[in-house]
């Protein structure tokens, strides 16, 4: 009873997201169907793994799926990386990246096809179980065990690759909501990030269960319990953060085409730009409007949006929201000293601020107050 729960909580954890994701989408959001069928490959990954450890007699009919499904992790995490930020929606050229799926998986289901009962028995006894046989490595036996091999490089290659490309991409778009959004709380996709680098994790561990041999946890399945665990672990941060996850690229493009933009002048000159922009935010104390956009800013100047971002971004070295945060942290900082103050809750002061909520004031507070003791050192 233990044992089967070891081996198949990771399964049921992927099954309950996938639930919860399909019948959670919103207008848009494509991202979150995908994640969801992301969750189902997770599933019968997870369920090739079980049927391993306890139908010996069938796992040639699964060890194509674990091939399809393992090799198809990757690509789909990285689809669902670009619809969260530069797609915003399905392109059929994204397909290509499960190629190498398709190709072994078909590979092995052909190759385990053609051998006899006998052959298949002996290089599940040999080859992944690690015990003697009688037979002697045929042909189509020395292919499996090469197309498993191989596409076991591949899937080191994948996690490399769509590891760093992921992380590119995720930098780009927090950039850019940061150049329209002065408030980036639930925009933000960083735990994406914490994800990519956490999945390391599963390549590591795939790595060590395969040194190990799959042979070795069917003898001591116990000693799944860690390996499932950081897996089930993952499987459900990835799904629970996913599920939060409303704003993507798509949510930015339909904001950003809602004002004239395209109509208003591209080049101002830049002292009087300084000008105003400083007005709007000393004077005016714009800053303190919760939900402030760089559109905002722009049609106040009579300016092009990507203009006025490109303009913050060079004569400040910052971002409009770091520009934005800077003023809002030095109200927070005069409210904070005031003898009136005193009375005053971190609630009142973070909306008076122009934060979005008090825990936004406190993230931004910690990160600002990080780099300058960074400068000063």
């Amino acid at each position: 009873m233990a044992e089967d729960l070891i081996i198949y909580t990771p399964m049921y954890i992927a099954l309950f997201w996938a639930v919860v994701l399909f019948i959670s989408k919103k207008e848009g959001s494509k991202a979150k169907i995908l994640l969801g069928i992301l969750m189902v490959v997770d599933f019968f990954l997870f369920l090739s793994l079980a049927v391993f450890y306890h139908e010996s007699a069938v796992f040639h009919y699964f060890e194509p799926v674990y091939t399809f499904t393992f090799l198809s992790l990757y690509p789909l995490l990285y689809w669902y990386i670009k619809l969260l930020t530069i797609e915003t929606t399905y392109l059929w050229k994204n397909f290509v990246f499960f190629i190498p799926a398709v190709f072994f998986s078909m590979a092995s289901l052909i190759v385990y096809h053609i051998m006899n009962e006998a052959e298949r028995q002996a290089f599940y006894n040999y080859f992944h179980l690690n015990r003697k046989s009688d037979i002697e490595f045929t042909l189509y036996m020395n292919l499996q065990k090469f197309i498993f091999m191989f596409s076991k490089l591949i899937f080191v290659a994948q996690a490399v690759y769509y590891v760093i490309f992921g992380h590119k991409l995720v930098k780009k778009y927090n950039h850019e909501i940061a150049n329209f959004y002065s408030n980036l709380e639930k925009k933000s996709i960083g735990w994406v990030n914490f994800m990519l680098f956490a999945l390391i994790s599963c390549l590591i561990i795939t790595i060590a269960y395969n040194i190990v041999g799959r042979g070795f946890f069917v003898d001591y399945p116990v000693l799944l319990f860690i390996p499932n665990l950081i897996l089930g672990i993952l499987v459900f941060l990835l799904g629970y953060q996913g599920y939060l996850q409303n704003h993507t690229i798509y949510n930015l493009e339909i904001e950003a085409n809602q004002n004239n933009d395209a109509l208003l002048p591209k080049n101002v000159n830049k002292q009087k730009l300084n000008e105003k922009l400083l007005e709007l935010f000393v004077n005016e104390a714009i800053y303190k409007h919760p939900d402030l956009k760089i559109t905002h800013i722009s049609e106040k100047l009579h300016t092009n949006r990507t203009y006025i971002s490109k303009h913050i971004n060079t004569e400040f070295s910052c971002t409009f929201s770091d520009f934005v945060n800077r003023y809002r942290i030095e109200e927070a900082k005069r409210l904070l000293i005031e003898d009136s103050s005193k009375t005053y809750s971190l609630n009142y002061i973070s909306e008076k601020s122009g934060f979005g909520s008090m825990g936004s004031f406190m993230r931004v507070f910690r990160e600002m107050e990080l780099k300058h003791r960074y400068k000063r050192s």
